[in-house]
């Protein structure tokens, strides 16, 4: 029994590692996170439909399905009736949850996104006091996406170079990607573009070190078939 839930946890942390990298697992066959769903539901096992939930956002998060994130936070919440592991997901996925409500804010102009974003702008700040090695970087990323949303531009390129130099100088590579790549983003949503390519090629280098091809050539290939024009559609699928 403990054999297969420590199997089954790890067939979790493979399939968004295998999703994000674009390998193969030949060896094993590796169950789906639908799969992994259902035998956490059996078997009442709530660390495995944890582990699931949270792997499942995280994926959906990097290839930028922010409604997808923003549908799985609110659903798992539900089931979530422990201040503990409310606490511990506001804790763990408060990068997550941040960028994919301010973007969503952004896109459909809908007040409930904005709040969602500011408050998780709020709790990032006060993990950054907590431990500023590793919040500061995500804390400065987030302050940047929600300035962009109230069209403070100034502050938001100031807060994503801040971001940028921090997850650089703090070792999150996954991080510095990110953030050059909302960065480009916004530079190419606002005229500048030359700037915004730089950027968001630096994304894609940092994203192939870190091993996610899938996502490296996800971004590459939307560059390349939307048009640096629409380039603003990328921050939605």
């Amino acid at each position: 029994c403990q054999q297969r839930n420590i199997m089954h946890n790890t067939m979790v942390i493979l399939n968004a590692c295998l999703h994000l990298s674009g390998g193969v697992c030949a060896q094993v066959h590796v169950k789906s996170f639908y799969e992994l769903d259902e035998i956490g539901e059996r078997t009442k096992n709530q660390y495995l439909l944890f582990q699931s939930f949270a792997h499942q956002l995280a994926l959906n998060f990097w290839m930028r399905k922010y409604k997808d994130v923003a549908e799985l936070t609110e659903k798992y919440s539900v089931k979530q009736s422990s201040p503990q592991m409310k606490r511990l997901m506001n804790t763990w996925l408060a990068l997550y949850k941040g960028v994919a409500y301010l973007n969503l804010a952004r896109d459909t102009k809908q007040v409930k996104w904005k709040i969602l974003g500011e408050k998780a702008v709020t709790w990032m700040s006060q993990l950054e006091l907590m431990s500023r090695w590793n919040f500061e970087n995500k804390s400065k990323l987030l302050q940047a996406e929600l300035r962009y949303l109230e069209g403070d531009f100034e502050s938001a390129e100031t807060a994503y170079k801040a971001s940028i130099k921090s997850a650089h100088d703090h070792r999150f590579i996954n991080e510095e990607a990110l953030a050059y790549e909302l960065y480009g983003i916004f530079c190419v949503e606002n005229q500048m573009v030359d700037v915004g390519l730089k950027q968001l090629y630096l994304a894609i280098d940092n994203y192939k070190q870190w091993g996610a091809k899938t996502k490296a050539n996800e971004l590459q290939l939307l560059i390349d078939l939307v048009g640096i024009n629409d380039l603003k559609k990328l921050t939605l699928t």
